[in-house]
């Protein structure tokens, strides 16, 4: 089926009909318990192929989305797929590059290293003598991504409409940002962008070995760098335990200096994209999924991890509810005693005492449980920081990722600027009230016409104010039974006066005593409900 596809791309509803005839074969929400549903969404995903593995894969991430079931399940997803042929491969290096592989390379093996649902990667030495490795995008991926998109756009939108639960969590904003994601790793360029600037960062620090980009032989679908040989960190050890030490700290800085320091890290620090060299540097491959943090974004989670240092539930409540900026209305004080539990059971003292993964996998629980939802690029951050502490465990057991994120999380959140930043930061700030002060008779202007139109909602919360309204609408309701009854009684009785249908004596006297026996026993209800009210609990 996935040959055919790459031979006539599939329209939007030759696709659509597919997606559709999968999630009906698997029988999607319909039967059996969590953690079956889970598997039939697991086995979907693989069936359908690289966005829907794709997606699943980010969605094992969320913890602020999904129940552990569902995520669990969902981490079993592979990447690992057919190689497609050779032809395939030769015809889009010779399109993009002008030449076929035997031409541009010294060397060029057709047997590939690693297939992915996305490309293939191919071992090659350059003409200069240098071992190098070609990442090929796979035809027809891009044509199916934009389409599985459209799709995932379409439904997002209509089912948003249709099912008020899922409003809170802005679907088609979460499509959006999958799909930015997704684009940005299929286009290799981007990648090696990504590639240069991690090594321009590290250019001057002892210990990192990043792969030239060979700018000449990449394009969009091609890529073509350095390759770099050592030991993976899940073989590691065997190594000396000062290289492995040394490893670790490396792979702790860098994934946590470009985030605080540049607003950029790698977003998919997993085993299989780093190596350890005979000389001890760390070398790092796979630039295709990295995320970006704003200025602002980098303080607020630093001043997360600062509230988690301190045991500070009501300040980490605080920002918890700044990052996720909710659409609805949020009991403060719970979320701030359940955080509060949390940070009991994982921290001590300090960050040093702190069980990272597992305290991670908690907070993400608590947010989604009271309907909050990250931003994307922090779900991408908290996922790579959980993924840094495994590899950091794998190289070194004594390793602590919060001896690297401590300090870097104090700097910023604590605000320890000195120098030009320093002055930066007044400047800016001179320039945001300056703008502010100009702006601000406008923007009153703009709230009040908001107001005008009904267009502004606030939202209050009483404490106890649910039991006395629905005892105000149970009195309106007895009220008005009470007032209709007395009408027909009375409507009745002047109807009487003037109409007396054949046969009236016979029951109007049985009707008579049925109001008075209905009459007495409400009077008995109501006289009983006040004695009881009037009663004190004794208990």
């Amino acid at each position: 089926m996935e040959q055919r596809r790459e031979d006539k791309p599939q329209s939007k509803s030759e696709r659509y009909r597919e997606i559709l005839a999968v999630l009906a074969r698997h029988g999607i929400g319909a039967v059996g318990n969590d953690a079956v549903r889970a598997e039939h969404v697991r086995v979907a995903c693989e069936e359908l192929g690289t966005t829907f593995i794709k997606l699943g894969q980010a969605l094992a991430t969320r913890g602020d989305l999904l129940p552990e079931t569902y995520r669990a399940e969902l981490l079993k997803l592979q990447d690992d797929v057919p190689p497609v042929p050779p032809a395939f491969v030769i015809q889009a290096i010779s399109e993009d590059l002008g030449a076929p592989p035997d031409e541009l390379f010294a060397w060029f093996d057709r047997t590939p290293m690693a297939s992915a649902s996305i490309g293939q990667v191919h071992a090659a030495r350059l003409r200069d003598g240098r071992e190098a490795i070609v990442k090929v995008r796979k035809p027809g991926v891009e044509h199916t991504i934009e389409t599985d998109l459209e799709i995932l756009s379409d439904l997002a939108q209509t089912w948003s409409e249709r099912l008020p639960a899922l409003r809170p969590y802005d679907v088609p904003a979460m499509v959006r940002e999958f799909g930015d994601t997704l684009r940005a790793e299929v286009d290799y360029r981007r990648e090696a962008a990504n590639a240069r600037y991690f090594a321009e960062i590290f250019e001057k620090q002892r210990g990192f070995a990043i792969p030239d980009v060979i700018d000449s032989y990449t394009t969009e679908r091609v890529i073509v760098l350095t390759r770099v040989e050592g030991t993976k960190p899940a073989d590691a050890a065997a190594l000396p335990r000062r290289r492995r030490s040394a490893a670790a700290r490396r792979v702790g800085r860098f994934v946590l200096e470009p985030a605080f320091s540049h607003g950029i890290f790698h977003a998919d620090p997993h085993g299989g994209n780093f190596l350890i060299t005979a000389e001890g540097e760390l070398a790092v491959m796979d630039f295709g999924m990295v995320g970006r943090l704003t200025p602002e974004a980098r303080r607020r989670v630093a001043d997360v991890f600062v509230a988690m240092e301190r045991r500070d539930a009501v300040r980490l409540a605080d920002r918890l509810i700044e990052i996720t900026a909710p659409s609805h209305p949020i009991d403060r004080a719970a979320l701030a005693a359940e955080l509060d539990r949390m940070l009991a059971r994982y921290v001590a003292s300090t960050l040093d005492d702190l069980r990272f993964g597992a305290a991670l996998a908690d907070l993400l629980e608590l947010i989604r449980r009271f309907g909050l939802r990250l931003p994307g690029s922090l779900a991408l951050l908290f996922k790579a920081l959980a993924m840094t502490e495994g590899l950091l465990e794998m190289l070194d057991p004594d390793a602590r990722l919060d001896d690297h994120l401590e300090p870097l999380a104090n700097k910023l959140a604590l605000g320890r600027l000195n120098g030009d930043e320093w002055v930066d930061r007044v400047r800016d700030s001179a320039f945001d009230a300056a703008e502010l002060s100009i702006e601000l008779p406008r923007r009153i202007d703009r709230v009040l016409g908001e107001v005008e139109r009904g267009n502004v909602r606030v939202w209050t919360r009483i404490d106890g104010v649910e039991d006395i309204v629905t005892r105000l609408e149970h009195s309106i309701e007895r009220t008005n039974a009470t007032m209709l009854a007395c009408a027909c009684i009375v409507g009745l009785a002047i109807i009487m006066l003037f109409y007396h249908p054949q046969g009236w004596e016979r029951w109007i006297g049985v009707v008579f005593w049925i109001g008075v026996t209905v009459a007495f026993l409400a009077a008995l209800r109501t006289v009983w409900g006040t004695l009881r009210k009037k009663t004190p609990d004794l208990r």
